[in-house]
């Protein structure tokens, strides 16, 4: 089900940043269909069923932004494009949300942080050059396994993992910081030696500013969910994962096993940056999503 809405509010105040204190979505739902997304649990609030096939979409987007950067205690805060669904998911081929949104960040020229999975940001590559002439634009994907087969099973909808990196590449020298996410790391899957090494070699050839990782999180719904498509598609590994994630994190000690092997891997690659988000003053008024 694709329905289009008319948002009330679409700026969204959070305390912690992630990494920015401000998301921006201009769907609610997504067709990347990331097996493991944090975000299905939130659809039960808005009385929808599939996060990956109900897909609201703020048709209006646009003209709130425009209103709410005209306020005058907006504080021209960096803002995140894509916090809980891709910005790129593949409605946006048909409905263009994204150069009238940045048409508005252009006119306030106010910071953003943009993270998709989708090469289709390319098809905005001069619009977001010429933004970044005028304003801070960092530019962030995640992925997960270069398995192209594994790939396909736990992130269907996303671009292949190499044209992500490719696709980061080319906004090298562009925007204000390219950020990798090797994330989430999923234990028995996507962290093989061959993974890891591979995620830090090719940040370094690319010339990536920023990597960051994070292993598999689960709770809820979507924990059971992850389990089942376990059972289904590795059935060999399904009782060593159960074992690992006896609650919604990994096993400590599992954890404490990839942090060392990802500490060593950044030191041979020489690969330490960390994002840092764009300095401005932080608003403590929460704005819903609607």
């Amino acid at each position: 089900m694709i329905k289009e809405i008319q948002a009330k509010k679409v700026l969204t105040f959070h305390p912690d940043a992630f990494p920015t204190h401000w998301d921006l979505n201009p769907y609610r739902g997504c067709t990347i269909g990331c097996k493991y997304c944090f975000a299905q649990y939130s659809h039960k609030y808005l009385g929808l069923d599939d996060f990956f096939k109900d897909i609201l979409v703020k048709t209006n987007v646009s003209e709130r932004l425009e209103k709410e950067l005209s306020q005058k205690k907006w504080s021209c805060a960096q803002i995140k494009i894509g916090g809980t669904t891709d910005l790129y998911q593949h409605l946006e081929k048909k409905y263009e949300l994204l150069p009238k949104i940045y048409a508005v960040i252009k006119r306030h020229k106010n910071p953003v942080f943009i993270q998709t999975k989708s090469t289709l940001i390319l098809r905005d590559f001069e619009i977001l050059k010429e933004l970044s002439e005028i304003t801070s634009v960092d530019i962030a994907t995640s992925i997960t396994t270069f398995d192209e087969s594994i790939r396909k099973i736990i992130e269907p909808g996303a671009s292949p993992t190499i044209e992500r990196l490719e696709m980061l590449a080319i906004f090298k020298g562009i925007s204000r910081s390219t950020t990798l996410g090797f994330m989430p790391i999923i234990p028995l899957i996507s962290d093989t030696d061959e993974n890891l090494e591979t995620v830090f070699r090719l940040a370094k050839a690319y010339g990536i500013d920023n990597v960051v990782t994070s292993i598999l999180f689960l709770r809820g719904d979507v924990k059971t969910k992850f389990l089942s498509l376990i059972k289904l598609h590795f059935p060999d590994l399904y009782s060593d994962f159960a074992k690992l994630y006896a609650t919604s994190t990994a096993d400590a000690a599992y954890a404490q096993q990839i942090s060392v092997k990802i500490k060593k891997l950044r030191e041979k690659y020489q690969v330490f940056g960390v994002y840092k988000p764009v300095e401005t003053n932080v608003r403590t008024v929460q704005l819903s999503l609607f």
